[in-house]
């Protein structure tokens, strides 16, 4: 299941129907594998009876399922309810609940229409935070997903919060899909950075940006507001276009413009130019700034 681990091992009994035309009436599945972030060995376990089953997924030093997945199945319709999940590796623990419906599973994933919630419960040194996935009606495909999706709520990690209000539609094939942020879709966060610098707020509008495995494409903006309590406010904004841009490969190239106040001297500034970031490499191509005055004591120097 993982690239350079070993393979998994399934072992289980199954009883089938006289007439076997779907699937076995009970059955006891259990394997044995390994996760690239968990040192122990990993435990599943699949019971079901009749119509119904649950779907454990037990990591041997830990406690808490990592997966705990009740589930129903008729002939129309699979449906996975108050299932629950943890995740202790990701710097801070994460843990939820997840709901998922399939109708028409028995036509095929091409046919199948698939809709769920998906809540995740943050952790960390500044709070506890909370979000939901709510994705579909739509279908998951080889060739041609359509699949709505949204995600809202908040994250906390050390002196930042983060809140999100992303709607989005999955598409493409299920091997290199794309995910496109539709209207609406925002990134927002405030807090602290460092000991002296206050975070406002930052804004990310996202709408008609796209994501793929190669990266980040369209029109990516940020607008900053923060303060520092001696220097002064400030505001700056960037606005430029990515092309499969990540931190450390392709390319964003944008123009910024802010101003802010230097307090110490009774001045405000401003700022403008053009940059970009081209795989880990950031520079700026043009740079105009000035205060409009410089005042200290009884000295005072007009538009320096």
């Amino acid at each position: 299941a993982f690239e350079n681990q070993p393979p998994v091992k399934l072992v289980g009994e199954f009883t089938m129907p006289l007439v076997p035309d779907g699937l076995p009436v009970s059955g006891h599945a259990t394997a044995t594998l390994n996760l690239p972030q968990e040192p122990s060995l990993v435990d599943a376990e699949l019971d079901w009876q009749e119509n119904s089953g649950q779907l454990i997924v037990l990591a041997r030093d830990n406690g808490d399922p990592l997966l705990d997945l009740p589930w129903q199945i008729t002939r129309q319709q699979l449906t996975v309810s108050d299932g629950r999940w943890s995740w202790p590796y990701a710097g801070f623990p994460l843990s939820g609940r997840l709901g998922v419906k399939v109708d028409n599973w028995q036509a095929g994933l091409e046919n199948a229409l698939v809709s769920g919630r998906l809540s995740v419960l943050t952790q960390g040194q500044a709070g506890k935070g909370n979000a939901v996935l709510n994705f579909g009606p739509g279908k998951l495909s080889m060739d041609n997903s359509q699949l709505p999706l949204q995600l809202t709520g908040e994250a906390k990690q050390a002196d930042l919060i983060l809140y999100a209000r992303l709607p989005a539609q999955l598409s493409g094939s299920l091997s290199d899909p794309t995910l496109t942020f539709e209207p609406g879709a925002l990134l927002r966060s405030k807090g602290r950075v460092i000991d002296s610098l206050d975070i406002d707020e930052i804004r990310w509008p996202l709408a008609g940006v796209k994501v793929t495995q190669r990266g980040v494409d369209g029109r990516l903006q940020a607008i900053l507001q923060a303060h520092e309590n001696e220097l002064g406010d400030f505001v700056l904004h960037m606005d430029g276009l990515a092309n499969d841009f990540l931190p450390d490969a392709g390319r964003w190239q944008w123009r910024y413009w802010g101003k802010g106040s230097f307090t110490p001297m009774n001045a405000t500034w401003d700022v403008a130019g053009k940059g970009e970031w081209h795989d880990s490499t950031i520079t700026l191509t043009d740079l105009s700034t000035g205060f409009d005055q410089l005042q200290y004591g009884t000295m005072t120097v007009e538009k320096p």
